[in-house]
């Protein structure tokens, strides 16, 4: 049977070449990309797993190993940061994160095609404290019609991002480590994971 960390290291795959397809898939792999999209959403989200007692903390290194597609595998973040535009910084509230950008709440809204620089805590404490991250307004929550009740800003990380890519990457595994801590990955999708089983 697939374990959960298979499941999401294929939805990684499919994901990301769903971005160099330009969202362009033959059916039956879009039926399988919206398949295991459904599946990740409701892992990563608050309301699709409840707590439970650890069992078995995925370590970092397995995750690396399994999901090995993580450019546009997005995590929940739930930080604070800081962003700066101009010369002027602000406070906002990092909601999630993949390795290309961070969707941010914050009171302030730029237009798209902003340029900014983006703060965030390393995951390393032993290096650098904070990273800093050049990125761009990608789109805003009013641009794509989503609910507003959340305002906020889709930043795309651009220009030479050096070492701060694999600090990024440590952010996206560490929350994936920390929201698979403790699954009992036969009971959180039974379904989805039997159906897996039979198809193998």
């Amino acid at each position: 049977m697939n374990t959960v960390l298979d499941l999401i290291g294929e939805f990684g795959v499919l994901n990301d070449a769903k971005g160099v397809w330009g969202a362009k898939f033959p059916p039956e792999a879009e039926r399988r990309w919206q398949e295991l999209k459904n599946f990740y959403d409701l892992l990563m989200s608050k309301s699709g797993v409840g707590p439970r007692p650890v069992t078995r903390r995925f370590t970092a290194q397995e995750v690396e190993e399994k999901v090995t597609a993580r450019e546009r595998l997005r995590v929940p973040l739930e930080h604070d940061l800081i962003f700066r535009a101009d010369s002027e910084f602000h406070a906002a509230m990092g909601v999630n994160l993949s390795r290309g950008g961070v969707f941010l709440t914050s009171s302030v809204i730029l237009p798209v095609h902003t340029k900014v620089s983006v703060y965030l805590s390393s995951p390393d404490v032993s290096h650098e404290a904070l990273l800093e991250a050049e990125a761009e307004v990608a789109w805003t929550t009013s641009d794509t019609g989503e609910d507003t009740s959340r305002e906020g800003m889709g930043l795309s990380f651009r220009g030479d991002m050096g070492t701060i890519i694999k600090h990024l990457d440590a952010l996206v595994i560490n929350s994936l480590v920390r929201r698979l801590s403790g699954l009992d990955t036969n009971s959180l999708a039974p379904e989805f994971l039997m159906k897996e089983a039979l198809e193998l």
